[in-house]
């Protein structure tokens, strides 16, 4: 297997300067059965980086240089990871800092991992073995903590623990299925980015403990702007998962809407006391022909059978009959709401209809969660069109 250490660097002459000779002499020397190859990505760095990595690289064949503009850490390794696929042909590529943040003695325990069957293998922090520096203050060691488990939570995946890891060894069989020039992140967030990606595609990932370690020269590049950039990579990914469950949410918070002030009207028509159900099912069955509408033109309009235009009536007929039991639901719930607590409810200082004040948990709890599910199993059964050519191709 053909793997390319990818090194962006930008003023770092003097770490260079013991990172290569470290690394040709000791660390891939320990490297058995592998081609490896090291890409130094320069972003003109004007303290004379490229021409330190030129005057190994007569005495090493397998170190190549790639010249650029800067343009900030993530384009930095994105030029790096395309000529490492089409130019070096590698199998796999390796994201390393060449500021000894990551320790180099670490590298061949992230392709041994690769070797027993990994896709995917994370360098990380935050599993049994791994640490962070203890010089960090409190502030920095709480930022990455909770920035980990921010990401974790938004994405809902807490089998990988160390989401922002920087080193990282990936087969470019997945990279390759990555859109690379389109991330949104030039900076430190590309990571987190390619990260979700690969997961996606249903890479196989393995963590490796490692010690992440202070910068023996320089200063720390990260700033407050990466870690707000990294903050709008996590959301927007989140989003763009879950786009259609968005749709939905604002859908049914419209159709909330309508249903909230359709059962205040039919309630201020006269319909209060022991009626107040039939109120609440009025507006459920206007709430419901909204819904049924917005999702059919919006939020499932990706489906098949809405591309191709048939079963509408049937689609309806199915919405309203699955609509039954939200609306028997909610009108138990009123019931019992009523007759347990009264016929008003004093909120904040303020006398409410208790079929008011009970329909917001009743939705949010019970009916959103089930109409979700229904509305993606029964209804429109939403296997994508695009799913669906790639199967007759």
């Amino acid at each position: 297997m053909k793997i390319v250490i990818i090194s962006p660097t930008y003023n770092e002459r003097e770490n260079v300067a013991k990172m290569i000779p470290l690394l040709e002499e000791e660390i891939f020397p320990q490297i058995k059965g592998h081609d490896v190859k090291l890409l130094v990505v320069d972003d003109t760095s004007p303290d004379g980086t490229a021409e330190e990595v030129k005057k190994f690289s007569k005495k090493w064949d397998n170190i190549e240089l790639l010249m650029g503009d800067k343009g900030g850490l993530g384009s930095a390794y994105v030029r790096g990871m395309h000529y490492a696929m089409d130019t070096m042909h590698a199998d796999a590529v390796m994201e390393f800092d060449s500021d000894f943040q990551h320790n180099p003695h670490d590298i061949p325990l992230l392709v041994k991992a690769m070797d027993e069957g990994a896709d995917y293998v994370i360098g990380s922090r935050y599993v049994p073995g791994g640490s962070i520096p203890k010089a960090w203050g409190i502030d920095r060691k709480i930022l990455s903590i909770f920035g980990n488990l921010f990401t974790q939570i938004v994405w809902m995946n807490f089998r990988i623990h160390d989401m922002t890891s920087g080193f990282k060894l990936t087969k470019t069989s997945f990279l390759k299925k990555i859109d690379l020039d389109h991330l949104l992140s030039n900076n430190f967030a590309y990571k987190m980015h390619i990260l979700h990606d690969v997961v996606k595609a249903g890479a196989k990932v393995t963590e490796v403990p490692i010690a992440f370690l202070e910068r023996e020269k320089g200063a720390s590049k990260i700033s407050q702007r990466d870690q707000f950039d990294s903050l709008y990579v996590v959301l927007r990914l989140a989003i763009y998962d879950h786009k259609r469950f968005v749709k939905f949410l604002f859908v049914g918070g419209t159709g909330f809407i309508v249903q909230f002030i359709v059962t205040a009207l039919s309630i201020g028509l006269g319909l209060d006391g022991a009626n107040q159900p039939i109120a609440t099912m009025i507006g459920a069955e206007t709430a419901i022909v909204s819904n049924f509408l917005l999702n059919n033109m919006w939020t499932f309009s990706d489906t098949k059978s809405i591309h191709q235009h048939k079963g509408f009536f049937r689609r309806l007929a199915k919405f309203n009959t699955a609509s039954l039991a939200s609306i028997g639901i909610q009108t138990l719930m009123s019931y019992l709401a009523i007759k347990f607590l009264g016929e008003t409810l004093t909120i904040f200082r303020h006398s409410l209809h208790t079929s008011l004040v009970i329909l917001f948990p009743t939705i949010i709890c019970i009916v959103l969660p089930l109409n979700y599910f229904v509305y993606n199993k029964i209804i429109w059964k939403t296997h994508h069109l695009k799913k669906h050519k790639a199967e007759s191709a």
